[in-house]
């Protein structure tokens, strides 16, 4: 499994939501939303973070695009998450039978035998993309691009840490080490930020 995080935005203006019940609305809010107002939202953000019941809404406004190839066995599980999360992925039924497939297709765990009778399948009928799907086999890694948000990672953190499928722990791990704000997610990492807003 790989994970990158291509972009992430909304992090200043999340905190300055989450400042909105201090403004009175009397000056521009350009002109009141300055430095040291960003570092108190900041504080206040460290401290709600994992506060539920509404108190840490400003993180679904910390959108995150994540570059993930992962088997599709895993990928199902993904797909549990769909509230505040987009994916696009590579077409499967584009690409199969383009060329041989090869270990690097897919997870580790995949017999060399699974691959070669794959590689059977398509070269008996390229065209028949409908068998050649229905034989594919689930460690078969594919490539997604993620849209989603602070609020929807920091669920995935609490459900699938430590779980059995191991490949959550890669995921995470991947996540916590790039996110520019891992405290938010998991409150048992590191709060130092690791670029400045």
């Amino acid at each position: 499994m790989k994970v990158d995080i291509l972009l992430e935005a909304g992090i200043p203006e999340a905190l300055l939501g989450l400042s909105l019940s201090y403004y009175d609305g009397q000056e521009p809010l350009s002109s009141w939303w300055k430095a040291d107002r960003m570092a108190r939202a900041f504080k206040r953000a460290n401290a709600l973070a994992h506060r539920q019941g509404g108190h840490n809404k400003f993180l679904e406004s910390c959108i995150v695009w994540i570059h993930v190839r992962a088997a599709r066995s895993w990928w199902q599980e993904f797909d549990t998450y769909r509230v505040g999360m987009t994916k696009q992925s590579a077409s499967t039924m584009h690409t199969l039978a383009h060329r041989q497939a090869n270990a690097e297709d897919f997870v580790p765990e995949v017999s060399p035998v699974i691959i070669e009778e794959f590689n059977r399948i398509i070269q008996a009928d390229p065209k028949n993309i409908r068998q050649i799907k229905a034989n594919l086999p689930e460690g078969f890694l594919q490539d997604r691009i993620v849209c989603t948000n602070y609020k929807v990672l920091q669920v995935i953190v609490a459900q699938r840490k430590s779980h059995r499928l191991k490949y959550w722990d890669a995921f995470i791990e991947q996540v916590l080490q790039q996110i520019t704000r891992p405290k938010w997610l998991d409150d048992s990492t590191d709060n130092s930020p690791k670029v400045d807003l």
